[in-house]
């Protein structure tokens, strides 16, 4: 994919999601990226991995990783957990190395990029209510106090 390419998805996303406050996390020039989206953020945070862990960051609508920055499970954690509910991590299509590791943090793999890998996390989505899994449904709550268990 080309970076203009990229570009444009990032910004799609940002716009349909409602974005405002982004925290991008590269060495990359990302001055093209954000000329493209500086009518739909508020806020555009750009670090590397050491900035991260020396707790410099605050949270933000979403976090981009790019794909120059290797990125442990244990910082994946730490931005899930504390600087954005939505996440979003671009490898090069031909690194599969860390796939199975997105795929335990809860992440999806979005299949319309074809030259990139894109790997999705979003909190509200993640885990959807289900109309079964509800204390209503459990263990016959009817016959509660008529039997003796």
């Amino acid at each position: 994919m080309s970076k203009s390419g990229l570009n444009n998805f990032l910004v799609g996303v940002i716009r349909n999601e409602e974005v405002s406050s982004v925290l991008a996390i590269t060495k990359n020039d990302l001055s093209a990226f954000a000329k493209l989206c500086e009518d739909s953020l508020k806020k555009l945070s750009i670090m590397n991995l050491a900035h991260l862990d020396a707790n410099s960051a605050e949270p933000n609508d979403l976090c981009i990783i790019f794909d120059d920055m290797p990125i442990s499970k244990t910082q994946i954690g730490l931005i899930k957990n504390t600087l954005a509910q939505k996440i979003l991590i671009v490898k090069k299509n031909k690194d599969g190395n860390d796939h199975q590791k997105f795929l335990e943090l809860g992440f999806t793999h979005d299949n319309e990029i074809t030259q990139a890998r894109i790997y999705s996390y979003n909190l509200k989505t993640y885990n959807n209510k289900r109309g079964w899994n509800n204390p209503e449904g459990w263990a016959n709550p009817e016959n509660f106090k008529k039997y003796r268990w």
